[in-house]
């Protein structure tokens, strides 16, 4: 006992001397049970069990909290009768919370005269205790349900699981009962029974791992190595390279890699195979052809149907008030999603080509299909892209590309926010494009704006560095004691997804709460040195989300006309777009006075003839609730013409030790006709590669589908360590149109 009162000989005592007797004394038992013990909040016996259909007994015991030890020495019992699901089950939490009272009432005499003796009777309490309440929390009827949502200042003793015809289980909460010292000197002697039994095993690991490396050592070389070259060896058949060649290479022409777009001379396009390239090009943005159009909204760029505003959910029980500026102040990056991107391709030049096979074969190369302005994405495991996972659709005269998440990380926009941060979540229930979200502030600082970031979420836990809208506004717009309409750009909800509202600003304005119990679908945060703590399930902020409702299925809207001098023969339409599942949008252009889709069916050149102007707009179907929305800036439309020459060169290709005087290459044409088109190969070799080597020969051979295989054969007379392979085609319409799928070659 860290303090005494002391009593003398002939010393008059105040009652406070007594007092101090036991305050002392508890004093140190706290001290005791919070160094030694714990000074979390647990609980020791309290055993419940369902003693009949519909009620629980829980016996005797004591809680732990803070130090202190508050005690029950009666059962509690607790009949459900009245409180039992009517269809489904409910879970009620068994809870425990501590309370010092005064008890013990009793009535003492008080002396009120020292002289004459007299007193006066009062009943005064003559004990004051701690003690450990039990009571129950229901949750809510539910097929599946919950465990209700409880005060921090109270602890879960059990679950109760109710069913229409009574008591299904009661499950005790292991995790808040206190360990005994009983309990833990068993659990240390099988630990050190554990020990005595693997440390000698343990202690003998580093020679036996020694003594096996030792024996394994030349094994790899030559099973795993012949196993090797037998399937390289079974793939060269397959291709009909022979066993006695020199060294062989093969482009499938998916990408640049192996492509030198430099060389004096080249003139090709290299997009699923080697194609004409255009002759004339006119590239520009989307944009709406009638900015007044009341079928047409343009928010921030995007391009939506008309549609109000309307309120779909709102907190409005308000029960409190949350200070922002509490809270950590601090610099926060916040990396913001963009829309991902869809590509559409039609003309007469998209004939379809084998190669593309290999995206599905996982082959990783840079990725065209979406590259716009010098960007370079990354393609793998058959069109996985960073941030979803893209689709493709070959057609002849019509390529489609798509990624089918509404945001990727592979294009991101980086955002710097300071000042104190809260967060709030919630699981959206449907598909929605939200327009705006309603804060109420109870008190406002005289300056200060305020940033609002919509972002997604991990786990309940709001994700700063994938935010798919931000948002500051100005300390004029904010009103005080009613709500906030905040704006946003517009971003799509999917429906079963969890979203955090993100709120930071320096300035000292305070936010309406509800409480926790009214919201359980959703979490409030705040943000300590810089990091999210537990969230705080006592209390959420108020807020209410705003939808866009679109009123119609359906929008059809003018686009700016497709130009071209010359005529238009293809056309590549490179966009952000968000098309939700129940949605679908479409481009129409006007061909002779009729409006087509582009689709498969699309011919853009009738006859053979090209138009140099082409009107286009844009046909938007869905539900009055969630429509398409496409992105005009930023968007990259391109219209073409093709040439009737191509010339593709490739990078060097060194051979090893002396090289070889015998190059054999191997191109597959596709959609080629001997009548109308023309193909050739050259060898360059030489210093700078300026001599020109032609074939020999060269041998077709017609594929099942009916390509051509054709075979160059080069013999050089002197052996040559390096070499390009220039490859030519032409043809007599820029209509009618062949591509090189693959090239292979090997030296002999």
């Amino acid at each position: 006992m860290e303090r005494r009162t002391i009593f003398r000989d002939g010393m008059d005592n105040d009652p406070a001397d007594y007092n101090n007797l036991q305050d002392f004394a508890q004093s140190s038992f706290d001290h005791i049970v919070a160094d030694a013990v714990t000074p979390e909040r647990k609980f020791a016996g309290f055993k419940a069990a369902a003693t009949g259909v519909t009620t629980v007994t829980v016996q005797p015991g004591r809680l732990y909290s803070g130090g202190k030890v508050f005690d029950r020495a009666a059962a509690f019992e607790k009949d459900f009768t009245t409180s039992l699901p009517l269809a489904t089950r409910k879970i009620v939490s068994l809870v425990a919370w501590g309370q010092e009272v005064e008890t013990d009432q009793r009535p003492r005499e008080f002396l009120i005269n020292e002289e004459t003796g007299a007193s006066e009777p009062r009943v005064v309490a003559m004990e004051r205790a701690r003690i450990a309440n039990i009571n129950t929390v229901a949750g809510e009827e539910n097929a599946d349900p919950t465990a209700p949502i409880v005060g921090a200042d109270v602890t879960v003793v059990a679950q109760i699981v109710l069913t229409p015809a009574g008591i299904e289980s009661v499950t005790m909460n292991a995790a808040n009962a206190l360990d005994s010292v009983q309990s833990l000197s068993g659990r240390t002697a099988r630990i050190e029974d554990f020990r005595a039994r693997a440390e000698p095993q343990i202690g003998s690991l580093a020679s036996d791992i020694s003594a096996l490396a030792k024996g394994q050592r030349g094994l790899v070389g030559a099973d795993t190595y012949g196993r090797s070259l037998l399937r390289l060896a079974t793939l060269e058949e397959e291709v009909g390279i022979p066993t006695a060649a020199v060294d062989s290479a093969a482009d499938f022409f998916l990408d640049e890699e192996s492509t030198d777009t430099a060389f004096a001379g080249y003139d090709a396009m290299v997009e699923d195979g080697v194609r004409f390239p255009n002759a004339s090009t006119a590239k520009s943005e989307l944009q709406i052809f009638d900015a007044l159009n009341p079928r047409a909204r343009l928010v921030g760029g995007t391009l939506f149907p008309a549609y109000n505003r309307v309120k779909r959910f709102a907190l409005t029980k308000r029960s409190g008030e949350v200070q922002v500026s509490t809270y950590s102040y601090g610099t926060y990056d916040l990396v913001q999603k963009k829309s991902t991107r869809s590509r559409l391709r039609t003309g007469p030049k998209r004939t379809v080509s084998t190669s593309s096979i290999w995206w599905q074969s996982g082959k990783q190369t840079d990725n065209f299909l979406f590259e716009k302005d010098g960007e370079k994405f990354v393609v793998y495991n058959g069109f996985d892209v960073r941030g979803g996972r893209a689709t493709t659709a070959r057609i002849a005269q019509f390529w489609g590309d798509r990624v089918e998440e509404p945001y990727w990380e592979t294009v991101k926009v980086p955002h710097v926010a300071q000042g104190a941060q809260v967060a709030e979540t919630w699981l959206q229930a449907n598909d929605m494009w939200l327009d705006a979200v309603g804060l109420t502030f109870t008190r406002l600082a005289a300056a200060g704006s305020v940033t609002v970031a919509i972002c997604e979420t991990d786990r309940g836990l709001p994700l700063l560095d994938k935010v798919i809208s931000k948002t500051t506004i100005e300390r004029a717009d904010l009103k005080l004691n009613e709500e906030t309409i905040v704006p946003v750009q517009p971003v799509f909800l999917s429906g079963g997804s969890s979203y955090a509202m993100v709120i930071i600003t320096s300035a000292d304005h305070w936010l309406a709460t509800v409480q926790g119990s009214e919201y359980p679908q959703g979490t409030f945060f705040y943000v300590i040195d810089g990091v999210f703590q537990q969230g705080d399930t006592s209390r959420d902020i108020m807020f209410s989300l705003h939808a866009a409702d679109f009123g119609a299925s359906r929008a059809v809207i003018d686009l700016q006309p497709l130009q071209l001098a010359g005529g238009i023969s293809d056309i590549d339409i490179l966009t952000e777009s968000i098309v939700p599942g129940a949605c679908q949008l479409t481009y129409e252009v006007q061909i002779a006075n009729a409006w087509h889709p582009l689709d498969p069916s699309l011919d853009l050149t009738p006859g053979g003839v090209t138009s140099p102007l082409l009107p286009l707009r844009v046909v938007m179907n869905g539900t009055p609730d969630v429509m398409p929305a496409l992105t005009l800036t930023g968007s990259q439309v391109k219209v073409s013409s093709s040439k009737t020459s191509l010339l593709h060169v490739s990078k060097p290709r060194p051979l090893p030790g002396a090289g070889s005087s015998t190059v054999r290459v191997i191109a597959r044409l596709e959609y080629f006709d001997e009548a109308a088109h023309d193909a050739g190969c050259t060898l360059l070799t030489g210093a700078g590669y300026a001599t020109t080597r032609t074939a020999n020969s060269y041998v077709d051979r017609i594929a099942e589908d009916g390509a051509i295989e054709r075979t160059w054969i080069f013999d050089l007379g002197s052996a040559v360590t390096s070499y390009r392979i220039r490859l030519t085609g032409a043809a007599a319409n820029p209509l009618d149109l062949f591509h090189i799928a693959t090239r292979k070659d090997y030296a002999l």
